[in-house]
């Protein structure tokens, strides 16, 4: 799903700096030395030519890393796809998690390989009183070697289940991954819905101020009283109290992120990108098969099993036993060396209380790891079906403001305040029919941002990243 090699910029030091600036002069230097024009120069000019085309190339070959080591923010409006890149690149958790994956992977040689052999050297004399070694029988010099070798089988299941487990921490890694965006969804969304709901807010205050001079105009002409004055000023009141409400929201949108993408909160991120089409929700059979097939959770518990299930047989051949292959040369300094060979066999003469309870241990460890697959797929079903079907009332609602509530809630505000206009209808009426639209536009705002929401925690119960991280797009 995610590539194993390292997120993480590995940044110039200076001595690489001046190694690379180095052999770019060496090559520019055999290069120009083919062209005539270059020979044609004068000697005191020739450094500083090579030292200028050397400097080029070297930025030239340093690019792509200098631009993979960070990416600005686009001009224009803040995107998902740029704070998705980022946080994959720069998040902490996102960076722990792959370098302990990483870690594990190195773990299944260790555990495939033989013990390490032992060598040794060891001197024999015959008495306390003089040297003896070449003068008698029993006087040598020896050295000798030792290899443990497990029985065939066991080193195989070692290996194996350290690889299950750095499998596991595979799928662990990209359930963070999954994780960490979908978060980064979620905040950007809280973040566009604040800015767009602030919008909205400060369309219909500047609409309230239209009204409010209207209805001081009737007023001044003894066509309205000084209550309509003072309810249109309380409602944009109300609404430049909302205003500062979602300047908090924002604020503590922009906290997360930046909390995310491991950021320094120097300056505020840019106004968001709002767009009022949304993708179109997949049936829930589908996402089910997804989920099924390639949910990192799911794939974390299958590990789980496999490991435990390997762990199980090796706990099995415990029964058997292990071998030690010895080998020893006496060298006795002109007389008859000696040497020797050897085979050391383990017995599990203790079985009824190591190997027999390591049997049933590995047992019990199957079993929960078999319940603990199915309870991982029960859940992650769950918060499917619950992230669906949040998704689906949320586009119907989506639909009914668009398509109904707010076109015919415009078109009764435009008709009360023409009405108004004439004496036709009270103040109250042309309120009511502001405030209506004025609810209906922040509602719709509101359920466009939890259709992403929900769309965003469906993204990691099936094991797919938000589309935006390699598209670039908003959402």
């Amino acid at each position: 799903m995610f590539s194993d090699s390292p997120a993480m910029r590995v940044p110039f030091s200076d001595l690489q700096v001046f190694f690379e600036l180095a052999g770019a002069m060496v090559q520019t230097r055999a290069m120009l030395k083919e062209y005539s024009a270059y020979r044609s120069l004068p000697r005191q000019y020739r450094g500083s030519a090579c030292f200028t085309i050397a400097i080029i190339f070297l930025a030239i070959l340093c690019a792509p890393a200098i631009a993979a080591a960070g990416e600005t923010p686009p001009p224009g409006p803040l995107t998902l796809g740029y704070l998705l890149r980022a946080a994959r690149a720069d998040n902490p958790e996102i960076r722990a998690v792959d370098e302990k994956y990483q870690a594990m992977r190195q773990r299944p040689s260790q555990e495939g390989t033989l013990p390490d052999p032992s060598v040794g050297v060891r001197y024999h004399n015959e008495q306390f009183g003089r040297i003896t070694f070449g003068s008698s029988d029993f006087s040598y010099l020896e050295f000798s070697a030792e290899q443990e070798v497990p029985f065939p089988g066991k080193l195989g299941l070692k290996e194996s289940i350290a690889s299950r487990e750095a499998e596991r921490e595979r799928a662990m890694r990209d359930s963070m991954i999954l994780s960490v965006l979908a978060r980064v969804v979620l905040a950007y969304t809280d973040l566009s819905v604040a800015d767009r709901s602030t919008a909205i807010l400060d369309e219909s205050a500047d609409v309230l101020d239209t009204v409010i001079k209207q209805t001081a105009q009737a007023y001044s002409v003894g066509t309205a009283v000084q209550q309509d004055i003072l309810r249109a000023t309380l409602e944009r009141d109300a609404l430049r109290e909302r205003i500062a409400m979602l300047a908090l929201q924002r604020t503590t949108a922009e906290a997360e992120i930046d909390a995310l993408l491991n950021r320094q909160a120097t300056e505020v991120l840019a106004k968001s990108a709002w767009i009022d089409k949304v993708s179109i929700l997949e049936p829930l059979d589908s996402l089910t098969r997804r989920l099924e097939a390639q949910a990192p959770e799911l794939r974390a518990a299958e590990e789980d099993v496999l490991k435990t299930s390997d762990a199980l047989l090796l706990a099995k051949r415990g029964y058997l036993p292990d071998f030690t292959a010895m080998g020893a040369y006496a060298d006795k300094n002109g007389l008859y060396a000696e040497w020797e060979v050897g085979l050391r066999v383990t017995v599990p003469l203790y079985f009824w209380r190591k190997q027999r309870p390591a049997i049933a241990e590995a047992e019990y460890n199957r079993r929960a790891a078999e319940h603990a697959r199915q309870n991982s797929r029960v859940t992650l079903e769950s918060r499917l079906r619950q992230a669906h079907a949040m998704a689906e009332t949320s586009m119907r609602l989506i639909n009914l403001y668009s398509e109904n509530l707010i076109p015919e809630a415009s078109l009764t505000l435009k008709s009360a305040r023409a009405s108004y206009s004439v004496g036709k209808v009270d103040f109250l009426t042309t309120l009511n029919a502001f405030n209506a639209l004025f609810e209906y536009r922040m509602r719709y705002t509101e359920q466009i941002g939890q259709y992403r929401r929900a769309v965003a925690e469906i993204g990691p119960l099936v094991g797919e990243p938000p589309p935006e991280l390699d598209q670039g797009a908003s959402p």
